[in-house]
């Protein structure tokens, strides 16, 4: 250990002294307030970071007429891919640019995601997340491993939350098909040094169909699912303090061995607290999350895991060079059981990763570098890992900005692939961490009428991916022999008239693995070759209209043992709100021209949500 720190600072300090020198006003960007910026430690502004971005505001939001941030996310950027798959827990997945697992969630710049999660499945539950308390959602694609080590190869997302500026609250009430309701209450106090906020939100949903099959009485059908949040903020001049709890519960029918179906009954608890302090030029934030699911139809069966990071760092110049450095702490802990009488398996690992970037001009140019130390601890599973990154970029006259930029991208197992032992499951204690290099270029507008094209190129060597194990008869995990992801993505918005705005994003993405070294490249499941959406808003007064088109084409994909192709689909979804200023009414409809299809995950087909229509009432005091 001693000696993997001191290698550490020692690359640190190296490569920190070989910048000192250089000369630019650049350096007058570290007078600004601390803030960090999603795939940046040193920058203030998303527009200036050197890669694909995209920011949705808090009136996006209220626009959309998205139910979760899964699906707020899908509808809103382009590359990004939501399978709404329910199976087990109703849980959908987001995938960037064909990359599912090794997306980092971000909530005021603190992790969140299970150190049990599943190959192929989503870390983080996006329906823990009341879409009224957020100010904003950055989107960082591409690797950014090198700024926030494991589980951010395909990118990162960063949830803003609202901070109050007077005392006051909202109350939500929302109804609509397939019994679905919603409701939402927040109050808060705001004083000279203090403030204060409270909020709780509960869910549910009736009877809906979720699975398909060939053969007709094998499906899915979701009888009901019921959600409930709580929250508290305290905010300083300096400091906040958060605490999340929660709890999903859902009951679903699947095909049955002994009757014609089985009766699912399942829950989810979480937790999420958090610190950050904010100084002139460092800051420190902490975290604690929680979580654990349960299948209760099956006693004892449980998965449960925790997490406690920690993070020091800060901005200053050296020289008139701009560096950023910190030092990052994870430690993890899970307990986990089938439920059949075997005991119960209890894990835990620690994380320590000292970082830096630093950015200098060259010229028109600049150049920017990220180098993490990755230190993983746990049993015979050790890792050590260097994760550099490098970009540069140059601003023209105009606004507008060029990058060019090339990571190490890097990803632990979870403890769940390792060693989940259940009735269809097997882990594989002997799974490798994924790494890769991944490549950007484009070229992005300075604001939000304006447009970004780019390229990229993602190469990841032992890939995890869940394959059936005929000989044991159970799913197991396993390292692919190759993973690499490739594409274009585009997007433009024009203000055509006062009252009019019109958007079209597109993305044309290639995922294909090979199983081994011998083995021909195939489409990765699941995935969308092309996506292509539009929208147009109209406002006048207190009247907002919004109409959301959107295809997906070439769905096909290859297993391993069972190849699928899907046609494609196109949704529309429109929304009409009518806002008074201190109320709010709303009329959602999703999937207006009632669009039949399905989506495909490890050889299940689940059926794409019907037309749904949605009423809400906001009032604001």
């Amino acid at each position: 250990m001693r000696r993997v720190l001191a290698t550490a600072v020692v690359c640190i300090a190296v490569v920190s002294g070989v910048f000192i020198g250089y000369r630019s006003a650049w350096a007058e960007i570290a007078s600004v307030e601390p803030e960090i910026v999603t795939g940046s430690r040193i920058y203030t502004k998303l527009s200036e970071i050197p890669a694909p971005t995209y920011v949705i505001t808090a009136e996006e939001i209220d626009q959309s007429g998205a139910t979760d941030l899964g699906a707020l996310l899908d509808q809103k950027i382009p590359g990004i891919f939501l399978k709404k798959k329910t199976g087990v827990s109703q849980q959908s997945e987001v995938a960037i640019r064909g990359i599912i697992t090794e997306i980092l969630v971000l909530v005021d710049g603190i992790p969140y995601y299970r150190s049990s999660h599943l190959a192929d499945g989503a870390a983080v539950d996006f329906r823990s997340f009341p879409l009224e308390n957020i100010e904003r959602v950055e989107v960082v694609k591409g690797g950014g491993s090198a700024l926030y080590g494991s589980m951010a190869a395909g990118g990162v997302i960063n949830i803003i939350t609202k901070k109050p500026e007077k005392s006051g609250g909202m109350i939500l009430a929302e109804a609509g098909s397939n019994d679905w309701r919603r409701y939402y209450v927040s109050g808060n106090a705001v004083g000279d040094d203090l403030s204060a906020g409270i909020w709780y939100e509960r869910i549910e949903e009736g009877r809906r169909r979720l699975f398909y099959d060939t053969v007709p009485e094998n499906r899915f059908d979701s009888l009901e699912y019921k959600g409930d949040s709580y929250g508290l903020v305290l905010r300083g001049n300096r400091w906040v303090l958060r605490a999340t709890t929660g709890e999903n519960r859902y009951k679903y029918l699947t095909p049955g061995f002994l009757s014609p179906t089985d009766l699912n009954d399942e829950r989810k608890e979480y937790g999420r607290y958090s610190f950050r302090y904010d100084a002139d030029s460092w800051y420190l934030l902490t975290g604690y999350d929680t979580q654990r699911y349960e299948i209760l139809q099956n006693a004892g069966n449980f998965y449960e895991d925790s997490a406690f990071t920690a993070e020091l760092g800060g901005r200053s110049t050296m020289g008139e060079a701009l560096v950023a450095w910190g030092l990052f702490f994870r430690y993890e802990d899970t307990d986990f059981s089938d439920g059949w009488g075997d005991p119960v398996t209890s894990k835990n690992r620690n994380n320590l990763a000292p970082f830096m970037e630093v950015s200098y001009p060259v010229g028109d140019w600049v150049a920017n570098l990220g180098l993490r130390y990755e230190i993983w601890r746990q049993e015979s599973n050790d890792h050590d890992e260097l994760i550099p990154k490098i970009s540069i970029q140059r601003q023209f006259a105009n606004g507008n900005i060029f990058y060019l930029a090339a990571s190490r991208v890097f990803a632990m197992p979870s403890f769940y692939e390792m060693y989940a032992e259940g009735t269809w499951t097997a882990g594989n204690p002997d799974l490798k961490p994924e790494k890769g290099w991944s490549y950007e270029a484009g070229m992005k507008g300075p604001d939000q009428y304006s447009w970004s094209v780019g390229v990229f190129y993602t190469a990841l060597e032992d890939k995890i991916k869940s394959v059936y194990d005929p000989e044991i008869f159970k799913y197991t995990y396993l390292n692919l022999a190759d993973f690499r992801t490739y594409g274009v993505e585009v997007s433009k918005s024009w203000k055509l008239a006062e009252k009019w705005v019109f958007s079209i994003d597109g993305a044309w993405q290639h995922p294909e693995e090979k199983q081994d070294p011998s083995s021909p490249w195939v489409r990765s499941y699941g995935i969308p070759e092309w996506e292509v959406g539009g929208a147009l808003k109209y406002c006048s007064g207190p009247w907002e209209v919004i109409l959301d088109v959107s295809w997906a084409g070439n769905r096909a994909g290859d297993a391993g043992w069972y190849s699928w192709d899907a046609g494609d689909y196109v949704l529309v979804d429109l929304g009409i709100s009518w806002d008074s200023g201190d109320n709010r009414i709303s009329l959602f409809c999703n999937n207006l021209l009632d669009e039949k299809y399905t989506y495909n995950s490890a050889g299940w087909h689940y059926y794409g949500p019907e037309r749904d229509f949605r009423l809400r009432w906001e009032r604001r005091f």
